[in-house]
């Protein structure tokens, strides 16, 4: 029996988004029949359900998925997919693509994935090198939809109607997660970004002694944050008192875990006076708020959305309650999120990535960090930018010397054995036994830095770096230090 367009399309959509909402409980194991002659549905994987909302699946859910989704695709995209050439004499393209949340709550991300694939339309356009040979670049760019069961078929989708070679993704958790999930069950190549390293390998049942085989991670992690939050706070003759804001969710599960997490502030002479963990949009912060009061904490932290920690802060301006310092993560990486809570963010301090004065070049264009941020938007430039920009360094460095583009387990494997110069640094997955960093990560190092009040431009606010943290920076004109919050006339 031949499936129509159609209904293997709706079946592919089905199996993605089973692998994102119940790790493929859902799922027959027999992945050959017709949907009328499907047999029952048989005990399906482990799904553990944890108290924060998310689900950890095993394997066997994943892969049933990825049967489902492969039995989906028409012959046709099944052949182009395992590496059919096109017809007519055309030479071979390599075909990238992206999962970019185009549409909902972190649709900020795709201002960074628009500008960026862009820019790697125009510099790929006399091709790539695979090899000994130079072949044509195609981008294709699904919408993630800020939903991971949307993310996990536009994964799904990359793969077997646009019969891509390589998926590269960023944007949270809720973006990245899924779409490395579908990658890893498909067998297709993923490098991925933009979420703590932890959050990214721990929630999708990583495990140091068996690695992913074909999904790729760089991003910090959780002893990056912890260093840059140190080196910022002690710079202040303030108490050393913290109160974690962390939401129910896989990057804020990472935060609070106490092998890792921001508890390990403790070894560092840090007290944790307080941890409130919370369904997001549920903010009903007045019990926290009442203890940092009472017991005049000192430090905030965390990585609340704009939108909580906007109602959080309202609670606290009410009790006439100001703390010395406000510092926090995925929170403050757009200036549009960080112009959104308006004079209160005068001060706030976040991690440092990458940014203009990090002195890399990029390996595509030979151009500096700060050439990269003006050519985004003089004023405007985000975090994201660079670590997307990277990706795709990546990929042609890997590429360079894979024999053909046909070869996904040669492509997975020269990701795996990449020494990449890129513009937020040299990249590398080779890590050593003792780093506790698994063989899918390349971590990179923080700085620390402090939004500041623009007066006299078009731009209401800017990140300078106030705490090199070992790294090497260029002189920054504008740079600030730390400061005290409570001694701030806002």
């Amino acid at each position: 029996m031949f499936w129509s367009d159609r209904v293997a399309g709706a079946r592919r959509r089905d199996a993605a988004q089973e692998v994102s909402s119940n790790g493929g409980a859902d799922l027959p194991d027999s992945i050959g029949s017709a949907p009328d002659t499907a047999p029952p549905v048989q005990a399906g994987p482990r799904v553990e359900t944890r108290p924060e909302g998310w689900r950890l699946v095993d394997r066997r859910g994943i892969l049933k998925a990825a049967g489902m989704a492969a039995a989906a695709a028409p012959a046709a995209t099944l052949l182009a997919a395992c590496g059919g050439g096109s017809g007519g004499g055309e030479a071979r393209k390599v075909r990238i693509g992206m999962v970019s949340p185009r549409t909902g709550a972190l649709r900020s991300y795709a201002d960074v994935d628009s500008h960026v694939v862009q820019s790697m339309n125009t510099i790929f356009a006399d091709g790539t090198r695979v090899g000994r040979n130079t072949l044509p670049v195609e981008i294709f760019v699904r919408d993630g939809q800020s939903d991971r069961n949307r993310a996990a078929a536009a994964a799904a989708d990359l793969i077997f109607v646009d019969n891509v070679d390589i998926v590269l993704v960023g944007g949270g958790a809720d973006n990245v997660n899924p779409v490395s999930d579908v990658c890893e069950a498909q067998g297709v190549p993923c490098l991925s970004t933009s979420v703590p390293w932890e959050a990214w390998f721990y929630s999708r049942g990583g495990k140091a002694e068996t690695p992913f085989s074909w999904t790729y991670h760089v991003y910090w992690g959780m002893a990056e944050l912890r260093g840059a939050y140190r080196a910022m706070w002690r710079a202040l003759d303030v108490p050393h008192t913290v109160a974690l804001l962390l939401p129910n969710n896989q990057e804020g599960e990472a935060f609070n875990n106490s092998a890792y997490g921001l508890s390990k502030l403790t070894d560092d002479g840090f007290q944790i006076a307080g941890t409130h963990r919370y369904n997001v949009g549920d903010q009903s912060f007045g019990e926290f708020v009442n203890g940092i009061v009472s017991n005049k904490v000192s430090i905030v932290a965390g990585n609340p959305s704009i939108t909580d920690f906007s109602a959080f802060w309202k609670l606290l301006n009410e009790r006439d309650y100001k703390p010395h310092i406000v510092t926090l993560s995925s929170t403050l990486l757009f200036p549009t999120d960080v112009e959104a809570l308006g004079l209160a963010a005068d001060g706030f301090t976040t991690e440092v990535g990458w940014s203009p004065k990090f002195q890399y070049r990029s390996y595509l264009t030979k151009r500096t960090a700060e050439e990269l941020a003006n050519e985004f938007d003089m004023g405007t430039w985000s975090q994201p930018l660079g670590f997307i920009h990277a990706l795709f360094e990546i990929v042609a460095q890997a590429l360079e010397s894979v024999d053909s583009i046909d070869d996904r387990s040669a492509v997975a494997a020269a990701i795996a054995g990449v020494q990449a110069s890129t513009i937020i640094g040299n990249v590398s997955f080779n890590n050593a036994p003792n780093t506790g960093i698994p063989k899918n990560v390349a971590t990179v190092p923080l700085a620390g830095g402090k939004w500041t009040k623009q007066q006299s431009s078009s731009v209401p606010y800017a990140l300078h770096v106030v705490e090199a943290n070992g790294l090497t920076l260029a002189p920054d004109s504008d740079s600030t230090r730390m400061v005290d919050l409570q001694s701030m006339n806002t």
